[in-house]
């Protein structure tokens, strides 16, 4: 009986029915429906009609949203399956028995590919209309998690190939890449030797600062003769930005029992979740990762009173 805290998923819930809730009114001007909002939801507990869950879809997605914030596995698996006796097409139920019900990964990737068909299938026409931005419709994030969930799966069973396939159409449908799959997917390709995939990935997110991109880019000029001479200093700029993250490669650090919920840029809830991402990336290659050793030890000591600013900032906040 495994348990779990409530999910962050609670908020898609609120703003999802507070969408359908506006899509049953007229307005007939901006004003109207800035009226309707500050009467009905500024400052105060929502308060949506009985009627407001009328299809059997979303019934059933009501019932997952439930579910999501039950404490146990059993619990949440039986709404589940109330759910798909309502809508066959409730992708996120079959997002849930993949989490909670899947006793190894080929259960799970059944699950998983039940849960992409369900998906589109109740996406329906709009599929093609609504591609290039398909996080920003609570209709399709079903689909885009199930989707995420298969790509991990296909990782987990060594199947790195099509877990890009999958991460690769997923930026295709939604390039602004909310649910940041990009961080997983440059890993998977520097696994595969795609450097070249890589850079292109690299260039299409060039503000991007985190510590995936930034350890990713020093790996990556380590591995190319005409940049090699750069990937040292790309290296301490990525240690600089985030220093824990040698710590837990390394294991200097214990990874925790439970991974934050919230990834913090340059934090060391940045550095767990990289760092379990790309253990086998650094761990599979030991020039790359006596490398990064080396730029390590001889840094140490600026590192360590990097971390200890970071871990007072954190504290008198």
């Amino acid at each position: 009986m495994s348990k779990k805290k409530s999910s962050i998923k609670s908020t898609e819930k609120l703003l999802s029915k507070i969408t359908k809730e506006l899509e049953k009114q007229n307005f007939k001007s901006e004003e109207e429906l800035q009226k309707y909002l500050e009467e009905h939801f500024m400052g105060k507990e929502p308060d949506f009609n009985d009627d407001f869950v009328s299809a059997n879809s979303d019934k059933a997605q009501d019932l997952v949203w439930d579910a999501w914030e039950l404490e146990y596995s059993e619990d949440r698996v039986e709404l589940a399956l109330q759910a798909l006796k309502l809508d066959e097409n409730c992708a996120d139920a079959y997002n849930l028995l993949a989490e909670d019900k899947a006793k190894n990964n080929l259960e799970r990737l059944n699950y998983y590919l039940k849960a992409t068909r369900a998906g589109k299938e109740s996406i329906g026409e709009d599929f093609e209309a609504l591609k290039g931005e398909f996080w920003g419709f609570h209709q399709t994030r079903p689909y885009m998690r199930a989707m995420d969930g298969l790509a991990h799966t296909y990782l987990h069973m060594n199947q790195i190939k099509k877990a890009i396939d999958v991460w690769q159409k997923m930026i295709n449908l939604n390039p602004n890449d909310n649910q940041g799959v990009r961080y997983h997917l440059i890993i998977a390709l520097l696994e595969t030797k795609r450097y070249k995939d890589v850079e292109r990935l690299i260039n299409k997110y060039e503000d991007d600062a985190s510590a995936a991109f930034l350890y990713s880019k020093a790996f990556l000029f380590f591995h190319q003769k005409s940049k090699k001479p750069m990937a040292t200093k790309v290296l301490i700029k990525a240690m600089q930005f985030n220093p824990y993250v040698p710590l837990y490669l390394f294991g200097l650090r214990e990874m925790p029992e439970e991974f934050p919920e919230y990834i913090g840029f340059g934090d060391e809830s940045e550095a767990i979740e990289y760092a379990d991402s790309s253990v086998r990336l650094w761990g599979g290659d030991k020039k790359a990762a006596a490398w990064l050793a080396d730029i390590h030890k001889k840094n140490a000591d600026d590192l360590d009173r990097l971390i200890i600013e970071k871990e007072k900032k954190r504290e008198s906040r």
